[in-house]
């Protein structure tokens, strides 16, 4: 018999995102939902399970685009052959036809893991046909970016074995507690390790990047064992084509790990028990603002008074 599955603590820069935009959505998001998947599940818990699996249309761009390039990427990395643009292309617009369908008959309601939930369809938010399509060809777009960039090439040219990590989760620990993350790709270049992070966001924003490089940097240092001027972070912005490059320091890195202490300090203190990563709902407050509240996934369950 399999062990029953302990929510345990852990620290991500996503978790520490939406700690900081509402308490309370960061309860719903870690500890509300747990147990939302079994058959015995309290109403409430298993509202509080699909509504998390919910995605906006931007989040489901960028999942789709992500998950097509690991798709590329892992193949490459195993040596196998990889598809033509144009048959990349037309598989995910029907993977998209097929999400956007299941949506819209509700069916994660009865498998929230299995079919895909967007936001707009669970809200009923109004969403012209034009909007579906951007949609789809922003998807073109981002993908059209990469397959037709030189840093692909370089990816395809690359032995297996220069291929490090490719979307896994990973973690490392801080003070005993354990850190979170997956890499889009992480690759061996001559004595560098490159880590490689693709934006298809039309937004351009640097809220967080930071963070995120540093704490991917100092996983490549301690899992890859290679000292700090060997690690380099790629971010490829697929809207628009440009490639950020940048080093680390140990003085950004020492500055990092100082903000992911106190953040997770601020998590911890609301906490019951820490060793059984147990809390009470009440604790965690609800920011109750329009900006926030009007495009959260857990505004059914939540009801917060708004004007």
């Amino acid at each position: 018999m399999n062990p029953t599955l302990k929510n345990t603590f852990s620290w991500s820069v996503s978790r520490d995102s939406v700690f900081r935009v509402c308490p309370r959505k960061y309860f719903f998001n870690y500890y509300g939902h747990w147990g939302g998947w079994l058959k015995d599940a309290s109403p409430r818990t298993r509202q509080v399970y699909v509504l998390k699996q919910l995605k906006n249309r931007a989040t489901w761009i960028g999942q789709i685009v992500h998950d097509c390039i690991a798709r590329t990427l892992r193949n490459i990395s195993r040596g196998v052959p990889v598809l033509g643009l144009d048959e990349i292309l037309s598989i995910t617009r029907n993977l998209m036809r097929q999400d956007y369908r299941h949506s819209t008959k509700k069916r994660y309601w009865q498998n929230p893991r299995g079919y895909c939930g967007l936001f707009e369809h669970e809200y009923d938010i109004e969403v012209t046909d034009a909007q579906w399509r951007n949609a789809a060809e922003d998807v073109d777009h981002c993908l059209k970016t990469f397959y037709q960039s030189e840093h692909y090439e370089r990816f395809r040219r690359l032995p297996p074995a220069e291929f490090l990590e490719v979307e896994q989760f990973s973690s490392f620990y801080v003070d005993g507690f354990e850190l979170k993350m997956k890499l889009d790709c992480a690759i061996r270049e001559d004595e560098n390790v490159v880590v490689w992070d693709w934006k298809t966001g039309k937004k351009e924003s640097d809220t967080g990047l930071s963070l995120q490089m540093g704490c991917y940097a100092l996983y490549a240092k301690d899992t890859f064992r290679v000292e700090l001027d060997k690690i380099l972070t790629r971010r490829f912005d697929l809207h628009r084509g440009i490639l950020h490059e940048h080093s680390i320091t140990q003085r950004s890195l020492d500055e990092m790990i100082t903000y992911v202490r106190g953040s997770i300090s601020d998590m911890v203190a609301l906490l019951d028990n820490v060793e059984e990563n147990t809390v009470r709902e009440d604790r965690f407050t609800k920011v109750e603002r329009p900006e926030v509240c009007l495009t959260c996934n857990f505004l059914r369950v939540c009801q917060p008074r708004l004007p």
